[in-house]
């Protein structure tokens, strides 16, 4: 009985070193402002629910393994946990710094804001995008998807077997490829307005070099940036989610 006991305790534990690993890190759960506690406690609930599934095939690869295996078997586990919580973190990650950019390039970036996600403060515009992409995601139930991925990984990544050093890197720059390309595809509006709007203010400028130009175009480049803001919020948004989704179903 004491050895069953064992065995399932063990098995409970390597099964909450993945899911742990991949809550801590993954979008939404992952920011500042969520509770480390509250973290937990979820990673504690998803290992419960999914014990059941998981139960047999962990008891028997632990049973026969030594502490040498266990040590190997949960380092690996918490390795894919990161992971699979990283591949869905990098679609955020490039979606802040393309928020950066477009701050910068519509002439917002200098305004002062408060640290929500991170540590660190900035541009309250970009705030804005990332916490309604947050919000979005949670709502989509994209959250979903990426739990259901989590639990598939146990048939594409059995428990025990490693974790393939080139599989992981692939993955990896597949996904920071797609998120970049992604990112930048539904800020470019905003990027083309920027060079736009600042190559015609510089032919103004050598055209009447005395006048300062320059600060002449700020309220047109905020202004513009503003309206393309309201006039394709919609959109910016729709498209992050189905390239994010479409992403995780895959």
């Amino acid at each position: 009985m004491s050895e069953a006991l064992s065995a399932a305790v063990f098995a409970a534990f390597v099964v909450f070193c993945r899911i742990g690993a991949c809550v801590m890190i993954m979008p939404g759960l992952s920011s500042q402002r969520v509770p480390v506690r509250a973290r937990l406690f979820i990673a504690i609930g998803l290992s419960l629910a999914f014990m059941p599934l998981l139960s047999e095939r962990f008891e028997s690869l632990l049973r026969p393994a030594a502490p040498s295996g266990i040590v190997f078997i949960i380092l690996t586990e918490l390795l894919i946990g990161l992971m699979i919580g990283l591949l869905a973190r990098l679609f955020f990650l490039m979606l802040e710094m393309m928020a950066s950019a477009i701050a910068t390039s519509i002439g917002l970036a200098g305004i002062a804001g408060i640290p929500m996600e991170e540590t660190e403060a900035a541009p309250p515009l970009v705030t804005m995008i990332t916490l309604c992409a947050t919000l979005l995601f949670f709502l989509a139930d994209l959250h979903l998807e990426v739990l259901r991925g989590l639990f598939l990984s146990y048939n594409a990544l059995p428990p025990g077997g490693g974790i393939p050093a080139r599989f992981s890197l692939t993955e990896v720059a597949d996904a920071l490829t797609e998120a970049s390309l992604l990112a930048l595809r539904i800020s470019s509006p905003f990027l083309v307005l920027s060079l736009a709007l600042n190559f015609a203010f510089g032919l103004a400028n050598k055209m009447t070099p005395s006048i300062q130009v320059y600060f002449a175009s700020m309220p047109f480049l905020i202004a513009g940036g503003l309206v393309l803001m309201m006039t394709l919020g919609k959109p910016f948004f729709q498209g992050f989610l189905i390239g994010f989704q479409q992403f995780l179903v895959r």
